[in-house]
């Protein structure tokens, strides 16, 4: 399981940053995201303080993500902190390729992400609850359209991104999804989003709103024109 490097970064200097961006450059949202500290929270913690100095500076909406927290109470926490919305991230669902490509994070199974995610939505919303899904490290297109079935179920967001290997990395030599590939999940997930009222551009704060990573926005973009 990922563990964050410790920061001398403080809620205080991160509410400073997040006050002068959406001043200097016009930010409308940002990210918060702990990697996996130690502890049973899973770094919620951490971004229940940061949300909140950040919401005492300046109003920007805010996006936290992190890993299940072993107490579900913690949705509540971050949201009265000021987090507007949660981000869970699968990143990939087939048992033996989370065991074999992240051991760490796949000591919390699926099912886990499940109930967490069922216990997130009616604090945060339909749709401002969501989760990375890596397309091109071992799921199929039908074993991402199936999680896709339950999360939509659930009011969660499955933002679908195509894997970039990066240098220097373990998997700096693995192959990128096809276009193909990506479409043949795009296509009818963008229908199953449209079609449930869960779309990016609802999104509070985060990455499924910024939409950079991944061509689903564009999908469901056309779907409604």
């Amino acid at each position: 399981m990922r563990r964050a490097a410790r920061s001398s970064k403080t809620p205080s200097q991160l509410a400073e940053v997040a006050e002068a961006a959406a001043e200097l450059d016009g930010v409308k949202h940002m990210v918060m995201t702990t990697g996996t500290p130690r502890g049973a929270d899973r770094g919620a913690a951490v971004l229940c303080e940061s949300a909140n100095a950040v919401k005492n500076r300046v109003y920007l909406p805010i996006q936290a993500q992190c890993e299940p927290p072993d107490d579900d109470h913690w949705f509540e926490r971050l949201k009265s902190s000021g987090v507007d919305a949660l981000g869970m991230h699968l990143e990939i669902v087939t048992p033996e390729a989370r065991r074999r490509l992240m051991p760490g994070k796949a000591e919390v199974p699926v099912d886990r992400y499940l109930s967490a995610f069922a216990a997130a939505v009616p604090v945060f919303g339909r749709g401002q609850v969501s989760t990375y899904i890596l397309a091109g490290l071992g799921d199929s297109v039908e074993t991402i359209l199936d999680i896709s079935v339950k999360l939509v179920a659930l009011g969660v967001y499955p933002f679908v991104v195509p894997f970039v290997p990066i240098s220097g990395t373990p998997l700096e030599s693995h192959p990128t999804p096809s276009p193909d590939f990506m479409h043949a999940i795009l296509k009818p997930l963008s229908k199953m989003l449209v079609d449930s009222g869960l779309r990016a551009t609802d999104i509070k704060a985060g990455c499924g709103k910024c939409g950079a990573c991944s061509a689903l926005s564009t999908y469901e973009r056309k779907l409604a024109s």
